[in-house]
């Protein structure tokens, strides 16, 4: 397994959870398209070889209030840096004869109300997925997204984060205030736990899972309310 962050701390902490399966971890903006690249090359000198991608980065801000410079800023992040490793990532498939895609959209890429930035190219993730979906089904790769709803984390619960958000508008504590958003707004009425997440990645970057190709699947307890 190779982890690529910006957080060098994290990564670290993330390798020392990881029993049992040797971990590469790197620190790597995914926006430098040169580091990239030399991150690709040293996961395939490390392992070998290279099974499966998933992109996993993201971050927004309000309508109308920041320059068209940090829209672009977001866009190299979550839509540009998916596609340049993507095409790093598909010649080692080519070679093995087999691979998996897997990137993390949202369900603010289906339906409007997330930020701005964020569920623009959200949408678009699952659009490239989509033709890189019918463009790798020749080499045996599958290519799908996936599309969270809103998902226990620190984005939540950190001090200035959007539970604080939330708490500001509805007056009440940050745990009783996403209790309360989650009842409001989620069929199930709770929020993801990020295995929850991470298990349906797992699978679609499995072989029971690999005839499965150019989806978008909402993992949201609900929240989508439409059928595709």
């Amino acid at each position: 397994m190779a982890l690529a962050d910006l957080n060098q701390a994290g990564l670290e902490a993330m390798k020392d959870s990881i029993k049992n399966v040797k971990v590469y971890v790197e620190q790597v903006d995914i926006t430098d398209a040169k580091a990239c690249e030399e991150f690709v090359a040293n996961v395939a000198k490390e392992f070998g070889r290279i099974d499966v991608l998933c992109n996993n980065a993201g971050t927004g801000m309000d309508l109308l209030t920041f320059p068209e410079e940090v829209f672009r800023k977001h866009a190299d992040l979550m839509m540009y840096a998916p596609i340049r490793l993507m095409n790093l990532c598909i010649p080692h498939f080519k070679v093995n004869g087999w691979g998996s895609i897997v990137t993390m959209a949202s369900m603010f890429g289906k339906k409007p109300g997330g930020l701005l930035s964020y569920d623009a190219i959200k949408a678009a993730d699952i659009m490239i997925s989509k033709d890189y979906s019918n463009y790798c089904a020749p080499f045996n790769v599958n290519v799908n997204s996936v599309c969270p709803g809103p998902v226990a984390t620190p984005l939540w619960y950190e001090k200035g984060q959007l539970g604080d958000q939330l708490a500001a508008v509805t007056g009440k504590s940050v745990e009783e205030s996403i209790k309360w958003f989650a009842e409001t707004n989620i069929p199930m009425q709770r929020f993801a736990e990020p295995e929850e997440i991470a298990n349906a990645a797992v699978y679609l970057a499995s072989v029971p899972g690999h005839y499965i190709t150019g989806t978008a699947l909402n993992v949201d307890g609900g929240t989508v309310k439409t059928i595709v």
